[in-house]
């Protein structure tokens, strides 16, 4: 069990960051992995739960659709973390907070983890357009 001597021992205390120049330095990558297999899963309950008839099912499947959503993850490229992207914004390592004390030009490259959630759901629901019109048309 340790104990703390306040003449010996120093605390350390988290430093406050502003949020906004704490997005703009992060170097995170999006990692929709875990919702894409999600989705796929709910897809299959989906077609099965019409063609049972099950309201309940239909109502649950929705829902883990919606759920699905939360799954999608980050990676830093600064300390290697990986989390869930509703966290991203308290995400914090040293490179970063180094970065903002030294007054650094923010990275272009990865853009923001917003913009990348954003690019792959649009490439996911262009995907899906498309293996519509091709299943469709064979």
């Amino acid at each position: 069990m340790a104990v703390f001597d306040p003449d010996l021992d120093t605390a350390t205390y988290a430093t406050p960051v502003e949020r906004l120049a704490l997005a703009e330095q992060q170097r995170l990558v999006a990692n929709p992995l875990l919702a894409v297999v999600a989705l796929l899963g709910v897809w299959a309950l989906f077609r099965y739960s019409l063609e049972v008839r099950n309201l309940y099912l239909f109502f649950a499947t929705a829902f883990a659709a919606v759920v699905s959503a939360l799954l999608i993850q980050y990676h830093c490229l600064d300390c290697g973390h990986t989390d869930f992207a509703l966290r991203s914004r308290r995400h914090a390592c040293a490179p970063v907070v180094h970065r903002i004390r030294i007054d650094a030009e923010p990275h272009l490259l990865p853009p923001a983890l917003g913009t990348q959630i954003k690019a792959w759901t649009l490439a996911a629901v262009v995907a899906g357009v498309l293996y519509a019109i091709l299943h469709h048309m064979g």
